[in-house]
């Protein structure tokens, strides 16, 4: 099933990542969820996230892992893994950093920006998550499935 939301700034692109955590904590499971989020470039995949970590009660910093592949996060419940595969140009590479490890881990929630980047080693998603930002007057479409 695909949901749609349009979201006119970034409280609302916030809100809507914080209602999909949720929706993970409702779970009430102990296995990894894997969430990709795909979107061109300023589309608010970041700042979805953002909302994401909100919904499990995470109130530090969160910043794009652009330059440093990935940000581990800890809540009081799980373990966040936040990777941006922007930069990756072959799969190989998200295998010899482990993946595997960040993937498997129970009780974890892996966020995979750019996904296409690591098609061929990544699991089918639990959540995937399409943003489209509408230039013409500022808005976003997310489609959440």
């Amino acid at each position: 099933m695909t949901k749609v939301i349009e979201t006119s700034n970034e409280n609302e692109t916030m809100a809507a990542g914080e209602d999909l955590a949720i929706e993970i904590l409702n779970l009430k499971s102990d296995k990894s969820v894997v969430v990709f989020l795909e979107g061109e470039l300023g589309a608010g995949k970041t700042t979805f996230t953002k909302g994401m970590l909100k919904g499990f009660d995470y109130n530090e910093l969160v910043k794009s892992p652009t330059y440093n592949l990935v940000e581990i996060h800890q809540t009081k419940t799980h373990r966040i893994f936040h990777f941006d595969l922007y930069r990756i140009s072959e799969p190989i590479e998200l295998e010899e950093i482990g993946i595997d490890e960040y993937l498997n881990e129970l009780k974890s929630v892996t966020i995979i920006e750019w996904p296409k980047n690591g098609e061929a080693v990544l699991p089918s998603p639990d959540f995937h998550v399409h943003i489209s930002y509408k230039a013409s007057n500022s808005k976003r479409e997310l489609q959440i499935s």
